[in-house]
């Protein structure tokens, strides 16, 4: 079987700064890797990087056996390679409703996964009823949002796809301390699903303790273990 995730002596880097150094990487299948380090060093670009939404300027990254194209994302899914992003802050489409940012995803690969317009809305409003999204909120902008129902909504968007690889980025950065919870909660049950393989970065310590598993720090543009918090 294939890992799920490979990093290959990758390097990146913004002009002349260097954000990472020859990193190799291997995630097997439904492992879950928390990504910690210092603000401002890098570790959103990693994230991206990780999950094939940037090229490496040295190096390459490849889930199940596949390479990412940027210009094509649904080549992966063609092989059954389906990812989930969650953006800082939840970077949700600010013209969109919360319904319609939640079926982009869907409606894009529809005919690749084999989705009628029916299956496609029935998908998006069960996931978003997962995550306790009131049907009240479905057709509103981002802005008349609650942050705490954003971060939800983003949750429901990068989920509702069926992702074998989700990647996001501070979860729980800046949510009141309900939906905190509900999202750290939310990150144990990813953790325990065997089919899918995540990675997060994060600054909160209580991430890293609520999820136990392995933690690596960005440093100076090299990764370093912290060993795996059972």
């Amino acid at each position: 079987m294939q890992p799920g995730l490979v990093l290959e002596n990758a390097s990146f880097r913004y002009g002349a700064l260097w954000v990472l150094h020859e990193a190799t990487l291997t995630l097997e299948p439904g492992e879950t890797l928390v990504i910690t380090g210092e603000n401002g060093v890098g570790k959103s670009t990693l994230l991206y990087l990780l999950g094939g939404l940037l090229r490496a300027t040295t190096g390459r990254v490849l889930f199940d056996g596949h390479e990412p194209s940027v210009s094509r994302p649904s080549d992966l899914v063609r092989h059954g390679v389906r990812r989930g992003f969650v953006f800082q802050h939840g970077a949700l489409f600010s013209n969109l409703s919360a319904l319609d940012n939640v079926l982009l995803a869907l409606r894009y690969h529809a005919d690749v996964l084999g989705l009628d317009d029916e299956a496609v809305q029935e998908r998006g409003r069960n996931t978003l009823r997962e995550l306790r999204v009131a049907p009240a909120d479905l057709s509103a902008l981002p802005a008349h949002l609650s942050v705490g129902v954003r971060q939800r909504v983003s949750l429901a968007r990068a989920l509702a796809i069926d992702p074998n690889f989700v990647f996001l980025d501070d979860p729980d950065q800046g949510l009141d301390e309900a939906t905190r919870q509900f999202v750290l909660d939310y990150l144990v049950r990813l953790r325990d699903q065997a089919t899918r393989t995540v990675v997060l970065t994060t600054t909160d310590p209580e991430v890293v303790e609520r999820l136990r598993v392995r933690v690596l720090r960005l440093e100076s543009g090299r990764l370093i273990a912290e060993g795996h918090r059972a």
